[in-house]
């Protein structure tokens, strides 16, 4: 893997770990509470999208195109979405190995340089952990002890 690559790679797998932490750590019913958004509106429905979405990067790292549609996640339940995203994590890794840093991804007729789309899905994926974040503070959940230390939160 190319040395920019590996970088990017480092920055997803700290979000991710995040995430992972999140839906580990949490409990079901604070995964299903309803949260103060229109749609996604619970941290499970969240996490649920955030593995839809890269399964749409990923997927357009071999393709050449962004394309949405479809969702991996047939189950849902804790362990189901853990199991989808570390399969999507072995891909994306696969993906990485895989480019010499010249791709560039058809994004509705724009071209992305590859490095900039996995830059933007490291953004999305950091955009939703800071909601998560501050719905868990909205809410009353609890953030767990490691992601308040790691990331320097207050409890």
């Amino acid at each position: 893997m190319i040395l920019s690559m590996k970088g990017l790679l480092k920055s997803w797998e700290y979000g991710r770990g995040i995430v992972l932490k999140f839906i580990v750590q949490l409990s079901d019913e604070d995964l299903d509470k309803e949260l103060p958004r229109k749609n996604y509106n619970t941290i499970r429905l969240q996490v649920e999208e955030l593995a839809r979405i890269q399964s749409y990067y990923v997927n357009a790292m071999s393709t050449g195109k962004m394309s949405f549609g479809g969702n991996p996640v047939q189950d849902k339940s804790k362990q189901g979405i853990i199991s989808i995203m570390a399969e999507l994590d072995e891909q994306l890794e696969k993906a990485l190995n895989a480019l010499d840093g010249n791709e560039t991804i058809n994004w509705h007729g724009e071209q992305m340089d590859i490095h900039e789309h996995v830059s933007a899905m490291i953004g999305h994926e950091q955009m939703h952990i800071g909601q998560i974040i501050a719905f868990c503070y909205a809410a009353g959940i609890h953030i767990p002890d490691d992601i308040t230390n790691i990331m320097s939160l207050d409890g």
